[in-house]
């Protein structure tokens, strides 16, 4: 199964602008599709202040 993290509706776009980078970075982030520092980031912020689920 695939490893990802599930936001409500419209998560991802605020969360490009709190941290500002592209909506592109978050999607790829949160999908795992890249492990750096930004990236771990955006998965904690997703999990801690949007209400992130991570399946799979």
């Amino acid at each position: 199964m695939v490893r990802k993290i599930v936001l409500d509706r419209g998560g991802a776009k605020q969360i490009a602008g709190a941290i500002g980078c592209t909506r592109e970075m978050v999607s790829r982030a949160l999908n795992y599709k890249v492990d750096t520092s930004l990236a771990r980031k955006i998965r904690y912020v997703a999990k801690e202040q949007y209400g992130g689920v991570e399946v799979g």
